[in-house]
């Protein structure tokens, strides 16, 4: 009777050993489907006004009814919520596109027109919110490196002791690292930390470099070499290499341009002289003659019409006729000059008194 209880309790034990198994199991598994799918961190390099994709991978095999996908740069980017099998967009800025494969239940943030203030560490979260509690189904982490090629030219300028000089000028880079080295006849003369390192071609020239900061970012970096006075049947090259491009960029300059451009500056600087004298002088005869004019007016004054200060006796008037009575037969001589004092009425009757006396 005993050995039958021992046998029934062993058996229940075990049951309830298999039981215990089984729920050890399937709590595993739960487990397992909750835990969150961290992928490897991916480096991107892009080129400025590119774009570039961010993929989202997380666990597609997790019961989905409510979950968000958010794009994050240090602060949220862009966000959009599934549910009622639709995507339903949150916040998000204008330069960013969320993709979503139905057929593979793939998605992912595309990044447009990049720029280089843009580069930084990027992160795909997405969660499942519903049925609680809220778990994490997988982490994505991407770093974007925006870059810029320089834009190379060169041109022929006046430097400040007038003497030719030529310009090489890079712009618009990213990172700031660069090469940049004057060729002549396929020998370098300076090196690519801008210093000299032959100058027996050179003579008295020089070079100088200056750089800049850009407000988008980017750099920018100018050298002058300034050419021997006398012209010689040389070719002169810039040659430009930066991490941006796939191979250096070589920019060719003749200095006979720039020798006949500084003739012509020299040319242009002296018919702007003589044209600025010659104004000078005319303004300077203008006044001349305007006060002259001026002076002649405070001798003689006149009225405004340029007509005698006295009036013109009136025909046929009381005064005229009380003048030409104590005349006799005479008459007032006509005056030369209207606009003289000696044409006043008073200066011909003291005429006329005189001749009587």
């Amino acid at each position: 009777m005993l050995t039958e209880k021992m046998h029934v309790l062993q058996r229940g034990m075990t049951s309830v050993s298999c039981c215990c198994l089984l729920c050890s199991v399937w709590t595993l598994l739960r487990l397992l489907s909750a835990v969150k799918t961290e992928s490897a961190a991916v480096n991107t390099t892009v080129l400025r006004g590119k774009s570039t994709t961010v993929n989202c991978d997380y666990n597609k095999t997790s019961e989905k009814v409510f979950f968000t996908a958010a794009l994050s740069r240090e602060r949220s980017l862009c966000s959009y919520i599934y549910q009622h099998k639709s995507w339903t967009k949150r916040p998000c800025e204008d330069n960013i596109r969320f993709i979503w494969t139905p057929e593979t239940k793939e998605m992912s943030f595309e990044l447009l027109n990049l720029q280089i203030n843009d580069s930084g560490v990027y992160t795909c979260v997405v969660e499942r919110q519903v049925p609680p509690p809220v778990q994490q189904l997988g982490i994505q982490t991407a770093f974007v490196r925006v870059i810029a090629r320089p834009a190379v030219s060169t041109s022929c300028v006046t430097g400040s002791d007038g003497a030719p000089t030529m310009l090489c000028s890079s712009e618009g880079f990213y990172p700031a690292a660069l090469e940049q080295v004057w060729i002549r006849d396929g020998e370098s003369i300076t090196s690519p930390n801008s210093s000299l390192i032959n100058r027996e071609h050179l003579n008295s020239s020089d070079a100088r470099w200056s750089s800049s900061n850009n407000t988008d970012g980017s750099y920018s970096l100018t050298s002058f070499l300034h050419l021997p006075p006398t012209p010689e049947q040389v070719m002169y090259h810039c040659w430009v290499n930066h991490s941006s491009l796939n191979q250096p960029i070589t920019v060719n300059i003749s200095p006979t341009e720039c020798y006949g451009k500084n003739k012509q500056h020299i040319n242009e600087v002296i018919i702007g002289t003589g044209i600025s004298s010659a104004v000078f002088t005319g303004i300077v005869f203008f006044v001349a003659v305007h006060c002259h004019r001026l002076r002649r007016k405070k001798t003689c004054p006149q009225s405004p019409v340029g007509r005698p200060l006295l009036p013109e006796p009136e025909p046929n008037g009381q005064l005229q006729t009380a003048v030409y009575s104590t005349l006799g037969s005479h008459r007032p001589v006509p005056c030369r000059n209207n606009s003289s004092r000696s044409c006043s009425l008073q200066q011909t009757l003291n005429h006329h008194t005189t001749q009587n006396a």
